[in-house]
């Protein structure tokens, strides 16, 4: 007869001493933990604890590790959702997480700051959430010629989307701005490779309904290896309001 897995742990929960709670905040923390989902064996969670503030994002978090060991991750990618919608994203480096106990559950204070949070929590409808990312592409450019909303965007674009195969590179629309006598796109160029990507120019067409009604070329850009590069397009026509535009790249 085979032994059984255990497949229904709880870690147990630890605080420090550095953490900022009294004793009575200890119950509150152990009565939401006996709320969360049972965890299988060699298994790492986070749930959302408590959201201290909302600009900027400031929030506990609780970390769950039933591995029978301890140890620290460096570059740990975490991301808040709301439904499908990135909200922030923070790479924490081995300073700012501490030496993670076997079979237990920690909770994280987390605080991001302007650049990693993307959406006004106002406007959100669906709860936050948190989930650890493994994503490839780590390295985001984007010059000082794009507005803060417009950086905040590309952000949430990019680290959206799963990083593309490394065997070549990609575009990635993020948004599609009408101005009065124009129209503006932003597009991120993807090289997930480990070589620099050098393109002497880049052309685009506009569509409307599938039917070209404008076009540009963009210049040369040249994009480190395993990076992602934001380009800003402009396209001479005047759109209406109703307009259903998107944008097709010509390959030369």
């Amino acid at each position: 007869m085979q032994p059984s897995i255990d497949s229904d742990i709880q870690p147990a929960l630890y605080f420090t001493e550095d953490m900022p709670i009294v004793k009575e905040d200890e119950y509150v923390f152990r009565y939401a933990l006996n709320q969360l989902p049972k965890l299988g064996q060699d298994q790492l969670a986070i749930h959302l604890f408590q959201v201290l503030q909302t600009e900027p994002l400031h929030l506990i978090a609780l970390f769950q590790n039933t591995l029978a060991r301890s140890f620290q991750l460096n570059d740990l990618v975490v991301l808040v959702l709301s439904g499908d919608q990135l909200v922030a994203r923070k790479t924490f480096t081995i300073e700012e997480v501490p030496v993670l106990l076997p079979t237990a559950t920690l909770p994280l204070w987390l605080e991001f700051s302007d650049e990693e949070q993307f959406v006004d929590l106002s406007t959100l409808d669906a709860p936050l959430e948190l989930v650890f990312s493994n994503e490839q592409l780590t390295d985001l450019v984007i010059d000082d010629s794009f507005t803060a909303p417009e950086q905040r965007l590309i952000r949430q674009i990019a680290f959206s989307h799963p990083a593309p195969p490394t065997d070549g590179w990609s575009l990635l629309p993020v948004s599609i701005f009408k101005q009065e006598q124009s129209v503006e796109a932003i597009v991120l160029v993807r090289n997930p490779s480990g070589q620099s990507l050098e393109l002497d120019f880049l052309s685009f067409e506009l569509l409307l309904g599938g039917q070209a009604v404008a076009a540009t070329r963009h210049a040369s850009v040249t994009v480190s290896p395993q990076s992602e590069q934001a380009i800003r397009l402009r396209f001479e026509y005047t759109a209406h309001p109703s307009d259903s535009l998107s944008l097709r790249y010509l390959p030369e």
